[in-house]
């Protein structure tokens, strides 16, 4: 639930600068592009699945404090990201048409990077001592 937590913090973060540059100098922008890549992570319908996420967390808000649709979030995700859905309500669609220990199939697999990174550092910090 933590995970989640953080990662819902640095999406809001990534926005508000996306947002914040959108009013400056474009060049300034860093580019940062999303390779989907279903067989080694993350594929289209990852960007869905955590777009749904979000949708459902209720933390994804308008100028006006109003909860976005997924609509919204899905394009900022486009945006900030720098890739398509194509049709991100068949992305939506596909997500909830997994097997139900599939739901979350991308939010397990960066779960499991975070674990992984953490284990490391844990061991090479019992290294340096």
């Amino acid at each position: 639930m933590m995970l989640l937590e953080s990662e819902i913090d640095l999406l809001k973060f990534t926005f508000l600068r996306t947002n914040h540059f959108s009013n400056n100098n474009q060049s300034n922008i860093p580019k940062v592009y999303f390779i989907p890549n279903s067989r080694k992570g993350l594929g289209i319908d990852s960007m869905g699945e955590l777009a749904v996420s979000f949708e459902l967390s209720g933390q994804f808000v308008n100028e006006a404090g109003i909860s976005v649709p997924y609509i919204h979030i899905a394009h900022a995700l486009e945006q900030a990201f720098n890739f398509t859905f194509g049709n991100v309500h068949k992305s939506k669609g596909r997500v909830f048409k997994r097997k139900p220990f599939n739901l979350t199939k991308a939010l397990d697999y960066l779960k499991n990077l975070v674990i992984r990174e953490n284990r490391n550092r844990v061991a090479n910090k019992d290294e340096k001592r």
